[in-house]
C-alpha cells in the first residue's frame, strides 16, 4: 500500500462542531455550509506556465473520525466526474482565508471508490494533504450528520422534506473569490428497490424535486426534518409543522431528461425533468471506510500519536504563486459575457 499523508488532525465533536440547526437558521442556509465545497477541474499545464482552468463538477469535505475527538479531511465527489479527469490530475479550488482561491493539485494520489460495488456507486474519495491547510476558508462536513437508515429513522426523515445542494454553476462562479451556488427542492421518492441509470446500471439512490445541472455533480446535498411543535389553540393542544436539523442526504449524481418519444419537439430530450437522482450517504460512507482508507487513518494517526509534530509532507501539493495567477487569469477569461 502507498503511503499517502493527510492534514493534521481537526476537531470533531459531533453537531456541537457543526451546528447546523437552530432557530437563527431554520429559514435560511447557514453561511458556513458553503465553505464545506469546492469546485474540480482537470489540471491542464500550459505553455509559459500555469494551467487551463475548466471546471466542470464539485466535491465537498468530510471529516472521518479516528478517535474520540479528532478526525481526518476527505474530499468526496461524483465517481464520474473523477473518472472524466483520469488518469490526468485534478485541481481543486477552495477560498483561503485572505479571501483570494487557492487551488490543490492531486497530484498521483489515486482516487477510491466503493471497494466491492464501484460499478453502481457514484463516489469517489480522496484524502485531504495539504501543507496550507491552515490558509483555507474551509469547514468540513462530520460523519456524525450523514442521513444513515438509522438517522433517517430517528428524525422521521421522508417525502417532501426540504433539499438543499450547494456546488458549481458553470455560467457563474466567480473570480476573485469563489462562489458556490445553492439550489433547493424537496425529497420525492425514497425506493427500496435499485433504480435504473445510464451509466451506473442500477443503483441505490433517492429522487429529488429539483433540477441538476453539470456542475452540481459531486455536490453535498442536505435535507432539513420536519419538526412536529406542540402549539396552545383555544380548543386545546394542537401541532405545528416546522424545520429541523440539516443532514447530510448523499451528493448529487445528476438528473433524468424527457425522452424524445414523450414530446413531438426535436429539442425535448434535453429538457431536464426536473427529478434529481441523489447517491445516498451511507454509500459514501461505505467508501470513507474503505479497507484501505481505513489502514491508512490508522497509520497516520499512530505515527502522529508518537510525535506532536504535525505531516506537511503530501503527494497532494497546493499551486506555487506564479502558477495560481496564471491559473486565475486563464480562468477569468473563460467567464462567459452575461446577457
Amino acid at each position: 500500500m502507498q503511503s499517502r499523508s493527510y492534514n493534521p488532525e481537526i476537531p470533531l465533536n459531533g453537531e456541537e462542531v457543526y451546528p447546523l440547526g437552530g432557530a437563527e437558521t431554520i429559514m435560511r442556509i447557514p453561511d458556513h455550509l458553503l465553505k464545506s465545497v469546492g469546485f474540480v477541474s482537470r489540471y491542464d499545464p500550459v505553455e509559459g506556465g500555469g494551467a487551463k482552468i475548466e471546471f466542470g463538477g464539485t466535491a465537498f469535505i468530510v471529516g472521518v473520525r479516528v478517535d474520540e475527538h479528532v478526525g481526518l479531511a476527505h474530499l468526496v465527489t461524483a465517481k464520474h466526474v473523477a473518472e472524466a479527469i483520469e488518469p490526468g490530475e485534478a485541481v481543486i479550488a477552495m477560498n483561503a482565508k485572505d479571501g483570494e482561491p487557492l487551488f490543490l493539485r492531486t497530484g498521483d494520489t489515486p482516487w477510491f471508490y466503493h471497494p466491492t460495488e464501484k460499478d453502481s456507486v457514484d463516489v469517489a474519495v480522496i484524502p485531504f494533504g495539504s501543507g496550507r491547510w491552515l490558509d483555507y476558508d474551509i469547514t468540513w462536513i462530520p460523519e456524525d450528520i450523514f442521513a444513515t437508515e438509522k438517522r433517517i429513522s430517528q428524525f422521521d426523515i421522508g417525502l417532501g422534506d426540504e433539499i438543499v445542494v450547494i456546488g458549481l454553476f458553470t455560467r457563474f462562479f466567480g473570480a476573485s473569490h469563489l462562489i458556490p451556488i445553492v439550489r433547493t427542492g424537496n425529497i420525492a421518492m425514497m425506493p427500496k428497490d435499485k433504480l435504473p441509470t445510464r451509466s451506473f446500471g442500477r443503483m441505490e439512490a433517492y429522487l429529488a424535486e429539483g433540477r441538476s445541472i453539470g456542475g452540481l455533480s459531486g455536490s453535498p446535498v442536505f435535507v432539513r426534518n420536519t419538526m412536529n411543535l406542540p402549539v396552545k389553540t383555544p380548543s386545546g393542544i394542537d401541532k405545528m409543522s416546522g424545520l429541523g436539523s440539516l443532514h447530510l442526504l448523499g451528493l448529487m449524481h445528476g438528473h433524468w431528461d424527457v425522452p424524445a418519444s414523450f414530446s413531438s419537439m426535436e429539442q425535448a430530450e434535453a429538457v431536464n425533468m426536473g427529478v434529481s437522482i441523489v447517491t445516498p450517504a451511507r454509500k459514501i460512507l461505505e467508501v470513507l471506510y474503505h479497507p484501505e482508507l481505513v489502514a491508512m487513518r490508522k497509520e497516520h494517526y499512530e505515527k502522529q500519536t508518537e510525535s506532536t509534530l504535525p505531516t506537511t509532507d503530501s503527494a497532494i501539493k497546493p499551486f506555487t504563486k506564479e502558477e495560481f495567477e496564471a491559473a486565475l487569469n486563464k480562468a477569468s477569461r473563460k467567464i462567459p459575457k452575461q446577457d
